[in-house]
């Protein structure tokens, strides 16, 4: 079955007569004969209602446009249509109102986001992109009123770095794999954790994709190294160091973090990448990417010139099994602190001395570059959206 949208009339109706509602506001479709210039459909049907519809909260950049992962929404939206159908909308947190919103939904025949007024959604996944947006009253109140209306959300919010941090180090078998890591709060901090580990990364507690990042070394002629991801300076003493970085890392707030002495593979370290999503209550691993450095080796990010590995490349029967006994324990702990988690990525590694580290998760999974780790993030995505809406799941494309 196909519903359709008039844009000019702002409607969305169906051709058949019998009585069905859409939304989690209920709203009863009209009945009309199929326009073909309206953009259409295929949904499923669940007793009298259709759908799902599902919302994907994103946000506006300080020009007003609407920013998100549009590519991850398109293939969200193509792959529902080969399944057993539905509906995505994307839609800023300032556009709802009281039984409905205005947002856009991607007609995959025109190759075109729509702008369209839809009821409630029966979903929101929360994939704004930016952690200023979500301190916003608008933001928080979109949160507020999905509960009130018994919505299901999820991914909550961005993760904050030290927070995270404590939270692992109260779990024992979590707490063996994270690095040493205190919060940056005045120079004694700075210098006693160097003066312990020679060796240590300053990062943002609110930081993404390997920015504002520095490594800091003791170097064999007792000189002090300080890296980014641009650039490497050299300074005769911690306090020099502590002297010309002071201003900076006072306008945000950052954890030092011990180095893990990373294993290679043909003589570059590398890290892996870990997407992790709930299927059928529990969670389970979704895919391995592994990232390694290349033009510089502050960071693995491919951003800031890192290289794609092929898992295969690297596989080992432990990485496997530390990888399957890890995805569940942490995302139940996530979803306890944090609400539902429906998905999140794992950046991890595994030192010379084959002891495993747990480097950061992330809330909010940046795309896979891995066609594969994609397809199937996708699948499982599309699945949790039907099993939280109780619609039918059935995949027409097998």
């Amino acid at each position: 079955m196909n519903i359709y949208y008039d844009s000019e009339k702002e409607c969305w109706y169906t051709a058949s007569e019998d009585i069905h509602f859409f939304g989690t506001s209920k709203k009863r479709l009209s009945t009309a004969k199929p326009h073909d210039d309206h953009a259409a459909f295929p949904i499923v049907q669940y007793e009298k209602k259709v759908g799902p519809l599902i919302g994907i909260m994103i946000a506006r950049n300080k020009h007003h446009k609407l920013i998100g992962n549009g590519e991850l929404f398109k293939r969200l939206q193509k792959q529902l249509q080969l399944q057993a159908g539905g509906i995505i909308v994307i839609f800023p947190p300032e556009s709802l109102q009281t039984d409905q919103l205005t947002g856009y939904i991607y007609c995959s025949t025109r190759n075109k986001w729509l702008k369209a007024i839809t009821p409630l959604p029966d979903i929101v996944y929360n994939r704004v992109p930016f952690r200023t947006t979500e301190k916003q009253e608008a933001f928080q109140s979109a949160v507020s009123f999905f509960k009130e209306k018994g919505i299901p959300f999820f991914n909550s919010s961005f993760i904050n770095k030290w927070e995270l941090y404590q939270l692992f180090s109260d779990y024992p078998l979590l707490k063996e794999h994270l690095p040493k890591t205190i919060r940056l709060e005045e120079k004694t901090d700075f210098t006693n954790f160097f003066l312990t580990y020679n060796n240590i990364y300053l990062k943002p507690v609110e930081g993404f994709k390997g920015k504002n990042i520095y490594r800091i070394r003791l170097e064999k002629d007792d000189s002090i190294s300080v890296s980014t991801t641009e650039e490497t300076a050299y300074f005769s003493s911690i306090d020099e160091v502590w002297k010309y970085y002071q201003q900076e890392w006072s306008k945000k707030e950052y954890l030092i973090q011990e180095e893990i002495d990373g294993a290679l593979y043909n003589g570059n370290r590398f890290d892996f990448r870990l997407l992790v999503t709930f299927e059928e209550n529990r969670y389970v691993l979704t895919g391995v990417g592994v990232r390694q450095s290349n033009q510089q080796d502050v960071t693995t990010h491919i951003p800031s010139g890192g290289k794609l590995l092929a898992y295969q490349e690297v596989q080992q029967e432990k990485h496997d099994l530390f990888f399957k006994k890890m995805v569940n324990h942490c995302g139940s702990i996530l979803t306890k602190k944090y609400g539902f988690i429906g998905e999140f990525s794992i950046d991890a590694c595994i030192d010379k001395n084959d002891h495993y580290y747990l480097f950061e998760i992330n809330a909010k999974p940046m795309l896979f570059d891995e066609k594969e780790i994609e397809e199937k993030r996708c699948q499982q995505l599309i699945k949790l959206f039907y099993t939280l809406t109780n619609f039918p799941y059935k995949n027409k494309s097998h």
